[in-house]
């Protein structure tokens, strides 16, 4: 979700320590949190490539106790220090930080070596998956997405005069991609497509794009609506992504199904 945080730039704490980039292929930067045992590990943490971290854009920040939507950050939020890695997968801004470490390879974590990775199709359960874990990469930058916030799936929707209802819902775009610059949406089973409105616009690429757009719908009780979206590089959401094992990295139509449709009620 969109939130406003502050704190240092974690480019601006590595140079302060002379970090330097010299081989952007082997070079990671890793974060640990090490306050408790966590289900699969003694301790919880990730990483991300140090050329982003060290990027003028990345925009990635040590998010301190001091703002989240202009209120203090609370310890369920990670307080009193957290990393924010905007674009990047939400398991790489570990909460509760314990240290820093510049690395010639990823975080040795279970969440980055065996979880949060988009395994081929040939890892179908646990056991076929085990070949693929470590030459699979970690999962980085989040791709194009977009949600359908009302109406969802099973929901009774009731058609104005027109004939129309206003259908509602957020997008991200993929990794430092942004912003979303368009959405579409469907009610024939993607046949056709219309242009969403895009607003609450604040001109960051990394925030979600909410939508609006009022459409006429079909009465019925199995209706249903697709939802796409762009963004300024291009990314596009597809119609059937890749399944993999995790679900992970999954960006297909965003979808509400099963929904009645009644006419208007005078």
């Amino acid at each position: 979700m969109n939130c406003s945080w502050r704190g240092p730039r974690l480019r601006d704490v590595l140079r302060r320590a002379d970090v330097e980039l010299e081989n952007k292929d082997k070079s990671h930067v890793a974060f640990a949190s090490c306050h408790t045992k966590v289900q699969e590990d003694d301790w919880y943490g990730g990483s991300i490539e140090l050329e982003r971290g060290l990027g003028k854009d990345g925009d990635v920040i040590l998010a301190l106790e001091r703002q989240m939507n202009s209120e203090p950050l609370p310890a369920n939020h990670g307080a009193p220090v957290r990393i924010i890695a905007p674009g990047i997968a939400g398991a790489r801004s570990v909460k509760w930080l314990s240290w820093i470490t510049v690395q010639s390879s990823e975080s040795e974590n279970f969440y980055q070596k065996r979880d949060y990775k988009v395994l081929p199709p040939e890892a179908t359960d646990r056991k076929t998956a085990e070949e693929y874990w470590d030459r699979t990469p970690a999962i980085q930058d989040l791709p194009v997405n977009s949600v359908i916030a009302s109406p969802q799936s099973g929901d009774t929707v009731r058609l104005d005069e027109a004939g129309m209802t206003e259908i509602r819902g957020y997008a991200l775009p993929q990794g430092a991609d942004g912003p979303v610059v368009s959405v579409e949406v469907s009610v024939d089973d993607r046949k056709t497509w219309k242009v969403a409105e895009l607003i609450a616009k604040n001109g960051s690429k990394w925030c979600w794009a909410l939508w609006k757009i009022r459409v006429k719908m079909l009465v019925g009780d199995e209706q249903a609506v697709f939802s796409r979206a762009t963004d300024k590089a291009g990314n596009v959401q597809v119609a059937h992504p890749t399944w993999n094992l995790r679900g992970v990295g999954y960006n297909g139509f965003g979808e509400s199904r099963d929904i009645k449709v009644f006419a208007h009620k005078a």
